[in-house]
């Protein structure tokens, strides 16, 4: 009877994770179709990051603007007709669980992509601020300190450990889902903790301890990488995620990289999070707070893509706010591409359209079919500027072999599958 009801219970797992898996692939393959207003617009989010990457000030900066885009993307999708397309009429899901899968989905159709150039832009940003040189400086510093100095009072990782804590760290920069990076970073933390109950069995350890044997684990590992790690978590993390222990590891971690640009070992060692990075830290819990509010509909943020042929081949990705004119997109435009005698043509299906300064644009956008139309910025005196067309008009490639499982695959795997298509959960 046993066996019985855990065959029940696997079947029904199993299940679960395939509906679950169906559904995530749905929706890449809705971000990946440029038919799909969604499609469109993940795309337009790709391009507009890309082209806007290298204008930001500061690291916060660039990953909360990327944040923000991509919760308007799920906010728009949850609430959309094209989702519900998607959605099998006989199985129900909570909210909750659609979320989760809507950011999952999310993560692979924008962040995956965008990993690379989001680092190299993360690491630009800190060298040219000097917190890099500054970093590898104080790592030299921490390195040549006794435990005593750094304040740690317990058991430290020998060498096995730390082999196994690299190997974390090292797949932990190699995953671009925020939520994964905190799993794993969850588990290198739980290492650290185990090794620290060695000498004292039992005994339960605060974070006044634990800090301190942090600080000297990370001085062994690739500070630099993981720096740019913690930020990409912190500030490209699902806002609605409820995190428990990983939010107290995370913050931890934060804290132990900011003790270590800042150490000096002609002062006493602290054992506790500095006013600083205490201060620093609920100013990235009123972020996220701040990211979870931005879930009205009507706060969307759209994009149009703009061709200029005069000065390039390449268009411009503009962000588009529902309320935004024609005449307002004519002087964004004018300020992007830095040209005051030109104006701002609309085209559809070759013609040119008729369109009013105080029409607004993304009605102007909604009222016509992907590929059919195209937005023009040329001279004034031009009457005739080429056309070109805003969207390809073939159909999408299909997924990758790789991410194309039949059932009997998910039924072997289903482990690994839930790994990889859903959200952890503290």
């Amino acid at each position: 009877m046993l066996d019985r009801a855990c065959h029940r219970l696997s079947t029904v797992l199993t299940g679960l994770i395939f509906h679950d898996g169906r559904l995530t692939k749905r929706i890449i393959e809705l971000a990946r179709d440029p038919l799909s207003y969604f499609g469109n617009l993940v795309k337009d989010h790709r391009a507009f990051t890309l082209e806007t990457m290298s204008k930001h000030s500061t690291s916060t900066d660039l990953l909360q603007e990327i944040r923000q885009m991509m919760t308007q993307l799920k906010s728009y999708l949850l609430q959309s007709t094209e989702l519900q397309a998607l959605l099998e009429p006989h199985h129900q899901y909570t909210q909750d669980k659609l979320e989760s899968i809507v950011e999952a989905a999310l993560c692979k159709s924008v962040l995956k992509p965008l990993k690379e150039p989001i680092y190299k832009s993360l690491e630009k940003l800190h060298t040219d601020a000097g917190s890099m040189k500054q970093l590898a400086q104080n790592q030299s510093v921490v390195l040549s300190s006794t435990t005593t100095a750094l304040g740690v009072t317990t058991s430290i990782p020998e060498a096995p450990a730390m082999e196994k804590i690299s190997l974390k760290l090292n797949k932990l920069h190699q995953e671009y889902s925020p939520q994964k990076k905190i799993e794993l970073l969850l588990k290198t933390c739980k290492i650290i903790y185990d090794c620290m109950s060695v000498s004292c069995p039992g005994r339960a350890h605060g974070a006044d301890d634990f800090l301190p044997v942090m600080m000297y684990v990370l001085a062994r590992s690739n500070l630099s990488a993981l720096q740019l790690d913690v930020e990409y978590m912190m500030e490209l993390m699902d806002p609605t995620l409820t995190l428990g222990e990983g939010s107290y590891y995370l913050t931890t971690t934060y804290g132990a990289l900011e003790h270590i640009k800042t150490f000096d070992q002609q002062r006493s060692a602290t054992r506790q999070l500095s006013r600083e990075v205490q201060d620093s830290i609920h100013r990235w819990e009123r972020r996220r707070t701040l990211n979870q509010e931005r879930v009205d509909q009507g706060s969307v943020r759209d994009f149009l893509t703009v061709y200029c042929p005069e000065i390039g081949v390449n268009p411009k990705t503009l962000g588009v706010f529902p309320t935004m004119t024609m005449q307002e997109l004519t002087e964004q435009c004018a300020a992007r591409f830095e040209q005051d005698t030109y104006t701002l043509s609309f085209y559809m299906d070759s013609v040119l359209q008729p369109v009013a300064p105080t029409d607004r644009a993304l009605t102007v956008k909604n009222s016509c079919q992907p590929g059919a139309y195209c937005f023009i910025f040329h001279p004034i005196n031009q009457p005739n500027p080429p056309q070109v067309r805003i969207c390809p008009t073939d159909p999408p490639p299909p997924l990758p072999a790789e991410n194309l499982l039949t059932a009997e695959e998910i039924a072997i795997c289903p482990v690994e599958l839930e790994v990889e298509e859903t959200l952890i959960n503290f």
